[in-house]
């Protein structure tokens, strides 16, 4: 009799559960999406993070809440996603920083853990100097000074370890110069800090300061690419001065590993609808977001990340 009311008990919980998880899939989502943005306000991340925001809430059913949590090139951010349920009510804005953090163990994480969605934007890379410094005016000259005075001239990043700190290195290395790495975790500071002299150059996304770049305080002298850049053609690029250092800095969304699939596969659907809108494309244009493909999702975007996993790997250990 206890054995028969043991079973009747599990098959009762079995059901149960099978009918709540339909319950759940029908009704998903029925509350705000938290998308976690693992970088100050202003920035490229929140610009990206808003925009999405926007276009997601005009033309589709779901509701997204952005929080900004800095903090160590996302780490602090994506800590806050694993905290939280896998329950498909919590995105996180990954970049180029967040699969760095995995190599070097700032994040102790496996790529098992997180679930990848979609990268959507592929930028490429720039240094900027103040227009009016007048010890050089280009990438040549930079190169020329910094060689006359060496661990004068300083640059300012998102941090020691970040994908734009090791460009940086690469470039120090092939250049023979040595530059002081100047980390600022807010990015209007580090805007500013080019601007008000504070710094000597900048590394940075165009599209994220087109302010600085369109009033004339922002000169652009070499970008990471491995073809000039449509408005910028006046711009070397690093292949051009034998350097193949074209990786360019990406942006997406994860999910924690075990997110349901039926969750995961709306959240893919909806972030493409919002990439397709006419005001996102403008938008895309503006902040020179079209030059790499952005949009990965599914198997092409888990592959991408295995991809860029192995090739930090390889770099820093």
């Amino acid at each position: 009799m206890i054995k028969k009311i043991l079973i009747l008990f599990l098959a009762l919980s079995m059901l149960f559960s099978l009918t709540a998880a339909v319950v759940a899939e029908d009704d998903y989502p029925s509350k705000p999406i938290t998308w976690v943005v693992p970088f100050g306000t202003g920035g490229g991340s929140d610009q990206f993070a808003r925009m999405m925001e926007k276009q997601i809430e005009e033309h589709t059913e779901a509701e997204i809440v952005v929080i900004n949590i800095p903090g160590s090139k996302t780490a602090v951010g994506l800590n806050n996603l694993m905290q939280r349920d896998a329950d498909g009510y919590t995105i996180f804005g990954a970049t180029t920083d967040s699969i760095i953090n995995l190599v070097t163990g700032v994040n102790k994480y496996d790529l098992n853990e997180i679930k990848p969605v979609a990268k959507v934007q592929h930028n490429v890379d720039m240094w900027f100097i103040n227009s009016k410094d007048d010890r050089f005016s280009n990438y040549e000259e930079l190169v020329a000074y910094a060689k006359e005075n060496p661990n004068e001239l300083s640059i300012a990043t998102t941090g020691l370890n970040g994908a734009d700190s090791l460009t940086v290195r690469q470039i120090e290395e092939h250049e023979n110069i040595e530059v002081e790495n100047m980390p600022y975790s807010e990015p209007g500071e580090r805007y500013a800090a080019l601007a008000g002299g504070h710094v000597d150059i900048l590394h940075e996304q165009p599209g994220d300061v087109m302010s600085f770049i369109d009033s004339g305080d922002y000169k652009p002298i070499i970008v990471m690419t491995e073809e000039r850049v449509d408005g910028f053609e006046d711009v070397p690029t690093t292949l051009e001065n034998d350097m193949d250092i074209t990786a360019g800095y990406w942006r997406g969304v994860w999910v924690k590993g075990g997110t349901p699939e039926y969750a995961v596969d709306y959240l893919e659907k909806i972030i493409e609808k919002a990439v397709n809108t006419e005001e996102y494309k403008e938008y895309e244009k503006r902040k020179f977001l079209h030059l790499r493909k952005g949009l990965l999702t599914g198997e092409e975007y888990q592959k991408f990340i295995e991809e860029e996993y192995k090739y930090y790997d390889s770099v820093m250990n």
